[in-house]
């Protein structure tokens, strides 16, 4: 049962009420069922009418709807419906490009069909949608044609024929101008110099008929439902965007949010409300300005030896700086959190100074209006570098955690990072205590029935919370075996661990007749997996893919949808939002419980916060974050009605340890079988 806390609803218009509508719409032999054949699912309509609620209450709502549900359109129904009649803009935030593509493609055609087919309903279906990503994704054609003019200052070699191939998909083939549709994705130095993220691209200079960003916040701005992702919103959120508090709303005036894949919530907001500089972003910027060994750069046209020479101790500064960072921070470590102010090198601030205000003096110089306003855009993009080293040099931020880390295929990539400690705090004051609704949906929101250890996270501690499950049929349709027999993970000879691993998933993944998704907690563990058996593989004439090895995410999806009986070894995000239907899909083979790595220095500190508070990290944090991520896992196998599979578990501990327990009980169905290596190998 769902409760919410007493409010004086807003007055209807005439004639329209919103609960009768959209009970209309979902109950037994309603409109859904009518116009579009959709069959009728109890646990849909409960949803609908809880998201109906929370909307003319005015109140938050968190509510966990099992695999199938067909939660997109019970909240995509009444949201609609209350922004059109209340005239109140719809935000969507979602976490992956597949359930933006399946609102985009599919959801919003099937609401769009459903509202003609209803004759009160009728003028409903001219809803406008847009879809709002990061200006940085979206290509400008002003600078696009400012770049192809002036290609041999900028580019050579292969760089040329990239900007070639963006200028050939701008001209026929973009829709809606995003680097996402360009495939391969386009080079990153290149797209940088053609992107909207300048103020080159602006009003003045572009129109929406020939501009795709322009274009893309013009429909945005007179839209009843943007589609957008969570990165950007809380990026947006972090940088000060948004309406006045008079104004009410989170992004746009007098908004309401529904935030879809809402379990992701907690990382990406960490992620953008904090510090993030990289090596590579802080390089590959400067040498934009100037590239001293090939004399090309903002600088080559309107700057002299002088500036040149700023520009080469600025880049030296950050290149002494990185290696400092690589040598003397980091050595060996992967990561390394920061805990004393002072202690990382200040040499690199001067330099960096002197060339944003060498910028800002060229610029302002130069008769070049397009080139001013790109040498303005790259001192303002230098000035917020500037303020981020300087919040990780002296650790600013009390209630933040900073740390050091590589990343990169060969771990040559540096970055200085920072965190909220207690996202909660942020979250709460940020977005729960505005003046608007905002729904999160998952199908993986709670543990043992109840959502408070994720209402805790995310500082929504008092919201009404409801709970559907899956209408699958996991009693007939899903077979659990769990291996009983596996050596621990963990330990300094990790070998014989690895090697049963190794032989384990051969086994079952070759006797499978489908395809077979193996999911990792490491890369390690993967990569070695991978390089084991892609011969063995070979022989048989079956195909192997992992991530990371040359194919993205989605590329390695419709591999495995067209092949039918391909081995796929997958990490992090193969763990939630990868779907395949059908036998292309087969099997999940989970090989560790999924608990984070305690020595992050972000959970480190959580860890010590949570122990200074008299609570146990395991118990409060660490338990309950593995069992969703677990939850979520399983959610990869039965993707529809009629699918049937096998859910294979490797992790021995399942079994022996106490906490095996809270994992087991969270199974779809209760009866699993227990088997050892030598049942499978012999």
């Amino acid at each position: 049962m769902i409760q919410f806390l007493e409010k004086p609803q807003e007055d209807e218009p005439d004639g329209f009420d919103l609960e009768e509508t959209v009970a209309s719409v979902f109950e037994s032999g309603g409109w859904l069922e009518k116009v579009l054949d959709f069959d009728h699912r109890s646990e849909q309509e409960q949803m609908a009418r809880a998201v109906s609620g929370s909307l003319l209450d005015g109140e938050h709502l968190l509510f966990e709807a099992g695999t199938g549900v067909g939660k997109s359109l019970a909240y995509l129904v009444p949201s609609l419906l209350f922004s059109k009649t209340r005239k109140r803009p719809c935000v969507i935030a979602t976490n992956t490009i597949s359930l933006q593509e399946q609102l985009l493609e599919k959801d919003v055609p099937a609401l769009r069909d459903l509202f003609a087919g209803i004759p009160a309903l009728k003028e409903m279906a001219d809803f406008r949608c847009a879809l709002l990503v990061g200006r940085a994704n979206y290509l400008c054609s002003t600078r696009l044609q400012k770049t192809m003019k002036g290609q041999g200052d900028l580019f050579e070699g292969t760089q040329r024929s990239e900007l070639q191939r963006i200028a050939v998909w701008a001209g026929a083939e973009a829709k809606e101008g995003i680097r996402q549709e360009l495939s391969p994705s386009p080079m990153g130095v290149v797209w940088d110099a053609v992107n909207a993220d300048s103020s080159i691209c602006s009003s003045k200079r572009c129109s929406p008929d020939s501009c795709f960003y322009r274009r893309a916040r013009a429909e945005v701005e007179r839209a009843d439902l943007v589609i957008v992702n969570h990165s950007l919103l809380f990026a947006l959120m972090g940088a000060g965007f948004g309406p006045t508090d008079e104004q009410g709303g989170v992004m746009f005036a007098n908004d309401f949010v529904i935030f879809d894949e809402a379990h992701e919530m907690p990382d990406v907001a960490s992620e953008h409300l904090g510090v993030s500089i990289s090596s590579w972003a802080l390089e590959m910027s400067i040498r934009k300005i100037y590239n001293p060994k090939k004399r090309k750069g903002l600088l080559a046209k309107a700057g002299n030896p002088n500036d040149w020479e700023v520009v080469e101790n600025a880049e030296l500064a950050v290149a002494d700086f990185f290696q400092y960072l690589h040598v003397k921070s980091l050595g060996k470590q992967e990561r390394v959190r920061l805990l004393e102010a002072g202690t990382l090198p200040l040499e690199v601030f001067p330099p960096l100074s002197r060339l944003c205000r060498r910028l800002v003096e060229v610029a302002e110089a130069t008769e070049n209006e397009s080139l001013k306003m790109e040498l303005k855009d790259q001192a303002k993009r230098m000035q917020g570098y500037l303020r981020g080293l300087s919040e990780v040099v002296e650790l600013k931020d009390e209630k933040s955690v900073y740390w050091l880390e590589r990343t990169g295929k060969k771990n040559q990539i540096i970055h200085l990072r920072s965190a909220p400690l207690e996202i909660a705090e942020v979250l709460r004051d940020q977005l729960f205590s505005k003046d608007s609704s905002v729904v999160m949906t998952s199908a993986t929101l709670t543990r043992k029935g109840k959502a408070d250890t994720f209402k805790s996270m995310v500082g929504a501690e008092s919201i009404a919370e409801g709970i559907v499950n899956s209408p699958f049929d996991y009693e007939s349709n899903l077979q659990v075996r769990i291996l009983s027999d596996c050596p621990e993970p963990m330990g300094q000879n990790r070998e014989p661990y690895l090697n049963r691993l190794t032989e384990v998933v051969h086994a079952c993944a070759s006797g499978m007749g489908g395809g077979t998704l193996v999911l990792f907690t490491n890369y390690a563990d993967l990569r070695h997996c991978y390089h084991t058996l892609r011969p063995r593989w070979e022989r048989l004439g079956r195909s192997l893919y992992a991530q990371g090895e040359g194919y993205s995410r989605s590329e390695l999806r419709n591999r495995l949808v067209e092949e039918g009986d391909a081995l796929l070894l997958g990490a992090e995000s193969f763990w939630k939002g990868f779907d395949a239907k059908g036998a292309c899909l087969s099997q999940v083979i989970i090989t560790r419980l999924p608990f984070e790595n305690p020595g992050h220095p972000l959970l480190e500190a959580k860890t010590e916060l949570m122990r200074e508070q008299g609570k146990s990290s395991f118990a409060e944090h660490f338990l309950p974050s593995a069992v969703i991520r677990f939850r979520q896992g399983i959610g990869r196998l039965i993707r529809s009605k009629s699918d049937v599979g096998d859910l294979v578990i490797l992790d021995s501990r399942i079994l022996r340890k106490s906490y095996g327990k809270s994992f087991l009980n969270e199974l779809p169905k209760k009866d699993y079988e227990v088997f050892s290596s030598a049942d499978l190998l012999q």
